[in-house]
């Protein structure tokens, strides 16, 4: 009898002591330290963040790289201004992951779009200039081989003579009489020398609207040439050799 009394009385003074510990450790669970206001905001570099261990961040703040440096290839931002174009943002990730193909193919893509500025240029006799975008495109080391074939056609596109007529681009707008005599006459001039011809016109539409002032210009002659787009319009003429 003694014994069980006892065993009771024991076994009921330790319950207070459960219930205390019992809420000291929910309590601590659930406690949340703050460091700071609330309303402070800690920015890191990107540099920093990217030496992370934490791979999310790693590959949060690289995808936001890569998204402007998208952004400035479609502006056509390709190598300028410093530090605000494409090729410097590709560059940057590639700085911290070599393999990264989406910036890789960002550089090839900044060397195909030098190789279309310098073919526009060719098709309007500006030789400098295309030469200057590949020069721009060469340096990047990558696709090679599509800016020696670009290299090859403004080598041979130099070694023809040719002439370049410039368009008024409110003349062909409004279709003028003016702008109408001159087509005539440039049609005229190739029959007589019988040279081949490219329109460069802001639309295909207008392009054909070109071609068909000339070749009735000339009456049954048929003229050779071919349409392209440009945002300068104008008739790049082929002279034969002699």
């Amino acid at each position: 009898m003694l014994i069980t009394m006892l065993r009771n009385i024991f076994k009921y003074s330790l319950l207070p002591c459960i219930f205390i510990l019992a809420s000291c450790t929910s309590t601590e669970s659930e406690t949340i330290v703050y460091s700071g206001s609330e309303a402070e905001e800690q920015t890191v570099p990107a540099e920093e963040s990217l030496s992370s261990n934490d791979p999310f961040v790693r590959q949060r703040i690289l995808a936001d790289m890569l998204y402007e440096a998208r952004v400035a290839y479609e502006d056509n931002r390709l190598m300028s201004p410093a530090g605000n174009n494409a090729y410097a943002g590709f560059r940057a990730v590639l700085d911290f992951e070599p393999d990264n193909e989406v910036a890789l193919q960002g550089l090839r893509d900044i060397v195909q779009r030098y190789v279309e500025l310098a073919d526009a240029a060719i098709k309007i006799g500006q030789y400098e200039n295309a030469e200057s975008y590949l020069e721009r495109g060469a340096s990047l080391g990558v696709n090679s081989g599509v800016v020696r074939d670009a290299q090859r056609q403004l080598e041979q596109a130099r070694e023809i003579k040719m002439s370049i007529f410039p368009l008024d681009s409110d003349g062909l707008a409004e279709q003028s009489l003016e702008t109408m005599v001159e087509l005539g006459e440039i049609g005229q001039y190739i029959r007589d020398i019988e040279a081949t011809f490219l329109i460069n016109a802001r639309t295909d539409e207008e392009g054909r609207w070109i071609y068909k002032i000339m070749r009735e210009a000339v009456g049954g002659y048929r003229l050779r040439g071919n349409i392209g787009v440009a945002n300068e319009p104008s008739i790049q003429v082929l002279i034969p050799k002699s």
